[in-house]
């Protein structure tokens, strides 16, 4: 055992005493009842023996088992605190072998998680630069790792129009045998890149405000965006030709680039609420209809200050909440009025990556 500091040992009954006052205290009291024993002995002569005796007798029957009692106490006191003097010891070893490896653990935490922290902040300003599909399946793939966003991804409105944009990551089905060999090459090409599996393809989707699918694509990770775009938008006029609201899509959709940093920001929003870099965690992000509010799985968030609508709540017609909120001075009844209605739709009728896959 290594640097032992022993407690202090308990003193004896002859160390406790304080030389000369208390020996003689004692040496004094001790003259004076064998005097008093003599002076009885002469005053009564031999009448006065068996009563000496007597005291004498009853004197060591409580005073000897008083003194072994002590003894065997004081050697038991003295065992108890060696062993506690060691058993301190080994805690205080242990202490300080735990202390070290506190350390170095704490020192690997840190400098992993403020790499993994710079790697993400890295990919977020390269996806916000130049927002490719590679880029944004690992920013997905990262967020859902952190559960910072909804299984069925993250989606933004598309401006002048009643439809929404969404981006999400689902995992390959079966293909056809004569894609078989692509599809493979595609999958190595992928476990090559840090952050993304192998067996998850990324989809663009236009829906309406509930999540309704209005037509999909997948997006291949060497694909550029408009092509993808447009795939999307000529699967859109299929399906709904000669909607007033097919020409604001076609005309939105042509800004790829600014609706996907749309979603970064909306990845990057949903990631650093999920990490504690902003003042409160959003669930798990669906979308942010605009800067006061958020929508996730569990409800309508508002991003300024503490202040949650779970989605029970929500959906309770027998809860009024649009009344109760809008009664806070600090609440923009426009963009309440709008979020809460796209998350009351939303929520309402949530469906999997798999449901909202068109046929």
């Amino acid at each position: 055992m290594t640097d032992r500091r022993r407690l202090p040992e308990w003193p004896s009954w002859t160390s406790r005493l304080r030389p000369p006052k208390d020996i003689a205290v004692l040496t004094l009291a001790t003259l004076a009842g064998l005097a008093l024993v003599v002076w009885g002995w002469l005053m009564q002569g031999q009448e006065y023996t068996p009563g000496l005796l007597l005291q004498f007798g009853s004197s060591l029957v409580l005073i000897v088992p008083l003194i072994v009692l002590g003894r065997v106490l004081e050697r038991r006191m003295q065992r108890t605190q060696d062993a506690l003097s060691s058993d301190l010891a080994d805690i205080q070893a242990q202490m300080r072998a735990t202390r070290a490896r506190l350390d170095t653990l704490g020192e690997t935490s840190r400098d992993g998680l403020l790499d993994r922290h710079r790697r993400r902040e890295l990919l977020l300003r390269e996806a916000e630069r130049a927002p490719t599909a590679e880029r944004l399946a690992s920013l997905l793939h990262e967020a859902a790792g952190l559960q910072a966003v909804f299984d069925g991804g993250v989606r933004t409105r598309l401006p002048g129009s009643d439809l929404w944009l969404r981006l999400d990551l689902r995992r390959t089905a079966a293909v056809p045998n004569q894609q078989n060999r692509q599809q493979n090459r595609q999958n190595q090409q992928n476990q090559a890149q840090p952050g993304r599996s192998a067996d998850e393809t990324l989809h663009l989707t236009l829906e309406d405000r509930g999540g309704a699918v209005v037509s999909g694509t997948a997006w291949a990770r060497d694909e550029q965006a408009p092509a993808a775009a447009r795939r999307l938008t000529a699967r859109r006029a299929g399906t709904a030709p000669g909607t007033a609201s097919a020409g604001s899509a076609a005309v939105a959709l042509r800004d790829i680039d600014g609706l996907l940093r749309v979603l970064v920001a909306t990845l990057r929003t949903a990631i650093a609420a999920r990490t504690g870099q902003e003042q409160q965690d959003l669930g798990r992000l669906i979308e942010l209809p605009n800067e006061q509010w958020a929508i996730s799985a569990d409800g309508l968030w508002c991003r300024q200050r503490y202040f949650h609508i779970r989605t029970e709540q929500l959906l309770d017609a027998r809860q009024d909440w649009r009344r109760y909120a809008l009664a806070k001075p600090w609440v923009d009844r426009e963009h309440f009025l709008d979020a809460y209605r796209t998350a009351h739709a939303l929520l309402s009728g949530s469906a999997s990556p798999s449901q909202r896959t068109p046929q």
